[in-house]
C-alpha cells in the first residue's frame, strides 16, 4: 500500500500510517537517577512528549530493567548506589543484546576526564546536570530517539 495516495476527484492527499494500520508503540526510555525529585521531573516531561518512561534509582536495578524492558534509550546519572553510571554503561555496552541502545549521561561530574570516560565507554552524549535544563535533556533524547 502506498504511503500517499491521491484521489482523482480531490486535490488533497490521503495519509496511510503502516500497512497494518496500527499505531507505532511509544519509544521507551529507561531513566536511571537516584534523586527521586529529578527522576520524577524527567518522567513527567518525557511522558508529556509521548515517551514511555521506566525508572530505576540504581545501576544494578537498571541493568535488570534494561534486559526485561529493552528500552529505546537510556538516560543515566554517574554517581549512584550499588553500581556507578560508568560501570552500568560498561556492562550495557558489553552485552550484545543491549549494546545498540543509545545512552545519554546526565551527570553531576563536569571534569573533562569523566566526560571522556563516559564517551569511551560508549555514551552517545554527556550532559552536565548543573548546566542543562530539563528541556535540553528532552532535546538530547529526541536527537537519539525521535518520539512516536
Amino acid at each position: 500500500m502506498p504511503l500517499h495516495a491521491q484521489s482523482p476527484h480531490h486535490k488533497h492527499k490521503l495519509q496511510f500510517s503502516q500497512a497494518s494500520g496500527q499505531a507505532k508503540p511509544k519509544p521507551k526510555i529507561l531513566v536511571v537517577e537516584d534523586d527521586t525529585s529529578l527522576c520524577d521531573a524527567y518522567r513527567a516531561r518525557l511522558e508529556e512528549e509521548g515517551y514511555t518512561v521506566i525508572a530505576s534509582s540504581d545501576g544494578k536495578t537498571a541493568l535488570e530493567l534494561a534486559v526485561q524492558e529493552m528500552p529505546d534509550i537510556i538516560l543515566t546519572g554517574i554517581m549512584m548506589p550499588k553500581l556507578s553510571g560508568f560501570d552500568t554503561i560498561s556492562i550495557l555496552k558489553s552485552t550484545p543484546e543491549l549494546q545498540h541502545i543509545p545512552i545519554i549521561v546526565c551527570g553531576a561530574l563536569s571534569d573533562s576526564e569523566d566526560i571522556e570516560t563516559a564517551h569511551k565507554l560508549g555514551a552517545a552524549e554527556y550532559l552536565v546536570a548543573s548546566q542543562v535544563t530539563i528541556e535540553e535533556v528532552v532535546a538530547a533524547v529526541k536527537r537519539h530517539v525521535p518520539k512516536a
